[in-house]
């Protein structure tokens, strides 16, 4: 696996750079381009942006469309409808 040498100050203060632990193997960091600034949501998804409370307790995986995915992913695709 390739590695990477970055100023951790540097990511984490980024608007356009974001680091995270990836959902299914939490030994791997990403670093990712954001494709919009922090904490500003583009207007095409804002109608599935989770609501406080919304699919609340839903913790681990599930099969959806073939796919392994976080259960919270599930319950907002099914109740958008995607």
């Amino acid at each position: 696996m390739a590695g990477v040498y970055a100023n951790l100050a540097q990511l984490m203060a980024s608007k356009t750079m974001s680091i995270s632990r990836t959902p299914f193997n939490p030994d791997i960091v990403v670093i990712k381009r954001a494709s919009f600034p922090k904490g500003e949501t583009p207007p095409h998804l804002k109608s599935y942006a989770i609501k406080s409370g919304e699919c609340s307790g839903r913790t681990g995986t599930l099969v959806h469309k073939g796919r392994l995915v976080p259960a919270t992913a599930a319950c907002v695709a099914e109740k958008h409808g995607k």
